[in-house]
């Protein structure tokens, strides 16, 4: 993305001058603010909603250096989140071990994202900044009520500050290593007649971290990204008001580098002779600090997304409200990497001889949804309703060459598109049976149907003549129904103390397998994977309000599980409705005000993944005979330890401001990366993957800051300075791999950055 010179250092020159980001605000520094949400649709102190739920402040999320999605990690119990492999923009979240590791577009994510209200339907493009935050909403456990369709496993909700109306803002700017500068600017306008607008910008660059050796091509991790915001608000009378949002982002970097970790994959080792000698001086189990990318192929990640948001509330009289929103988001994501990982494919020269999967490829997507909700909120004296009707629409295509030429073969071209209709109605009842017990029961009927077509060919370059098929042009649709009732019950067993009981049904949309080469399986659609969730939870706000601590026991069970796997005596995946599962466990979370100026909080999550059924080529391909692998397998993506720690303490006020310190630590323990089998001997082993090899180590990240707020400077406003580190202790572990067969490549855990920010609020 261009940007003149003028334009470029305006923006720095007033980020210099009147310097911005974040501020405390007034909070107490005796007792603990209580915390508002709106998970069940409407405003609720966060103590009285019976579900396990992490909501963290804007001021929380300045202040640990979090502006979007990929710093979520283990930030509540059993929250996991990884960039997808070879990127930096794809998500893969799991809650509660519920999670998707596939980032194409034909397969929806079992955890919804959601901002001020909208859903973000895919992984990819799903790891972004947003301005302004003023929190984010953990929501764990299946949401299939009140969210829908793809929260089977737990919702993310973040919302964004809306217009004030009142002149303020904040401009600022940060400076790091690796060439790191961020500018952010949030103009708050003063009301004008019936609007208020805000206006948000943010510029965020930073040079790779891992040096590419091949000429003329950028190094990997490279950071270009630009965002803007508006957001407006109408106040069309004391009854209606109307929000308006529109945001766009573009990204222009360099995927992570994708370096060779082993050369043993689930089917062995490369042949033996000179090429694997010479693979051998590509293979690393540290993080590299150069590699090199394929000469000739150009390594990129560019993304553009626009949205638009309307929402439109109606207060009918003081006990009911009428609301509709509309939203519309299209995304445009490219890019381009080694499959195999860096340079390999200048030594790979034969199917028989390479590391399996070395290729060039690249994805073109367009994707684009829009949806409308009409909500009727409600209230008596002894109850609280939400009534509904959603739809949902989302059209994508993807153009996907891979380069096979280091085969001897010609261009692979794998091109798909994807539609989904969906449409529900739903409702929510709490009724307060007594003034201390409060019963909740409630319903959402789904309809959704998904269609697409695939279509698989060879051609002798990107734009050369086509040569063969291997899929013909193949369309498919089907369509399902799925109905997702909860109903829990909350005891406030004192004016601190509520306890709760929920049970609640999820689902996972079902679809196709769009990027098959095999026409019978890519005509077999797997159905929804659906879950039925129990859980018992206490919330207690203790010691004059000084703390704050919540408990829950969980238990998930899924059916029609979504598994991948490979097809008979090839190396195609498949996705299919082969098992059941039962995800269990504990979660702990507590705010504590350890005395004046002094706030320690953390949670804990333990979880315990098993399989109660894995069935082994469950589309029966070929005629092979079908195997329960489930007493040989362990789950992917479920770390059965999440930690997260937080002390936050004042050591001085000064006549220039008060001096803070903040740690921030999180722990993600060990996790398999694949459905992998306890051992490959056993009388029921599957194929392929296999515990010790397909597994990720522990991932720990210390965050450190120090931090000099309210700094009187002159003007309106105050100031903030603050010196940061990130992964203090440089911790190298790899945090996601990929098995190709016969080898594995590796992402990286980004190395210590460190850097100064300069911010004024007014």
């Amino acid at each position: 993305m261009q940007k003149t010179v003028v334009q470029k250092y305006a923006v720095r020159l007033l980020s210099i001058l009147v310097a911005t980001a974040f501020s405390d605000g007034a909070r107490s520094e005796t007792r603990l603010e209580e915390v508002v949400v709106t998970a069940q649709k409407r405003q609720e102190k966060l103590q009285d909603v019976p579900i396990s739920i992490t909501a963290i402040s804007g001021a929380q999320l300045e202040t640990r250096g979090i502006d979007g999605v990929s710093g979520l990690n283990s930030l509540a119990p059993n929250l996991m989140f990884r960039n997808n492999p070879s990127s930096n923009s794809i998500t893969t979240i799991a809650i509660r071990g519920s999670v998707t590791g596939q980032p194409a577009i034909w397969m929806d994510p079992p955890i919804g994202t959601y901002v001020d209200g909208v859903y973000i339907g895919k992984a990819q493009g799903g790891i972004f900044d947003i301005i302004d935050l003023e929190r984010v909403e953990v929501l764990r456990g299946p949401q299939g009520t009140l969210f829908g369709r793809n929260t089977e496993g737990g919702a993310v909700n973040f919302i964004s500050r809306k217009p004030s109306g009142e002149f303020g803002g904040t401009v600022g700017l940060e400076v790091g290593n690796y060439g790191r500068t961020v500018e952010k600017a949030v103009i708050d306008l003063p009301k004008m007649g019936l609007f208020s607008i805000k206006l948000g910008y943010r510029k965020e660059d930073q040079d790779g971290w891992v040096k590419n050796t091949t000429s003329g091509v950028g190094d990997f991790g490279k950071r270009d990204k630009e965002a803007f915001q508006l957001a407006a608000r109408m106040d069309i009378s004391n009854h209606t008001k109307v929000d308006y949002k529109f945001d766009h982002s573009e990204t222009d970097g360099t995927p992570p580098v994708n370096s060779l970790y082993s050369l043993r994959g689930w089917a062995g080792t490369p042949a033996a002779g000179a090429l694997r000698t010479a693979l051998e001086g590509f293979v690393t189990t540290d993080r590299p600090k150069s590699a090199g990318s394929p000469a000739g192929y150009p390594i990129f990640e560019r993304i553009k997304t626009d949205g638009h948001a309307l929402t439109v509330s109606h207060q009918l009289n003081q006990k009911n409200e009428i609301k509709y929103i509309y939203a519309k988001r299209d995304m445009d994501y490219d890019d381009g990497n080694s499959g195999s990982g860096t340079d390999l494919l200048s030594v790979a020269t034969s199917p028989t001889t390479s590391v399996g999967a070395a290729r060039y490829y690249q994805r073109h997507t367009k994707y684009k949804s829009d949806s409308h909700e009409l909500q009727w909120i409600g209230n008596t004296e002894r109850m609280n309703y939400v009534l509904g009707l959603y739809s949902f629409k989302d059209d994508g295509t993807t153009l996907g060459p891979q380069d096979f030429s280091v085969f001897g073969l010609p261009m692979m071209h794998s091109d798909y598109g994807v539609k989904t209709d969906a449409k529900a109605w739903f409702g929510q009842l709490d009724y307060k049976v007594t003034e201390a017990l409060t019963a909740t029961f409630g319903m959402r009927h789904t309809t959704e149907k998904k269609s697409g077509w695939t279509h698989r060919f060879r051609t002798s370059g990107y734009d050369g003549p086509f040569v063969a098929e291997v899929v013909p042009m193949t369309s498919y649709d089907a369509s399902w129904s799925a109905n997702t009732p909860v109903a829990a019950l909350g005891y406030k067993m004192t004016e601190t103390t509520n306890l709760y009981a929920r049970v609640a049904r999820g689902f996972k949309s079902g679809g196709f397998s769009a990027e098959n080469t095999n026409i019978a399986a890519l005509r077999t659609p797997f159905n929804p994977e659906r879950s039925l969730s129990m859980e018992v939870g206490v919330k207690s706000s203790l010691l004059d309000n000084r703390a704050q601590v919540s408990a829950a026991y969980f238990r998930n069970k899924l059916t029609d599980l979504h598994i991948t796997q490979l097809l008979p005596g090839t190396s195609v995946s498949v996705l299919t409705n082969a098992g059941k599962a039962t995800y269990k466990g504990i979660e702990l979370e507590g705010a504590f005000q350890l005395t004046d100026g002094w706030r320690l909080q953390g949670n804990y999550g333990y979880l315990d993944a098993k399989f109660d059924e894995y069935i082994d080529n469950a589309l029966n391909i070929a005629g092979r005979p079908l195997i329960d692998t489930a007493g040989n397998r362990l789950p992917p993506y479920a770390p059965k330890h999440t930690f997260n720690l937080t002390l936050d303490g004042r050591l001085a006020r000064t006549a220039w401001g008060t001096l803070r310190a903040i740690l921030d630590y999180t722990y993600t323990a060990k996790m398999n990366l694949y459905a992998v089998n306890k051992s490959l001997t056993a009388a029921n082993a599957g194929g392929s993957y296999v515990v010790g090899l397909d597994d990720l180590p522990a991932i720990r990240n210390l965050n450190a800051r120090l931090l000099l707020a309210d700094i009187p400077v002159g003007g309106p406003g105050k100031a903030d300075v603050s010196i940061w580190i990130k992964n203090l202790t440089d911790e190298k572990n790899p945090i996601q791999k990929i098995d190709v067969g016969t080898s594995m490549t590796a992402n990286w855990q980004e190395p210590r950055t460190y850097g100064i920010s300069v911010n004024y609020k007014w």
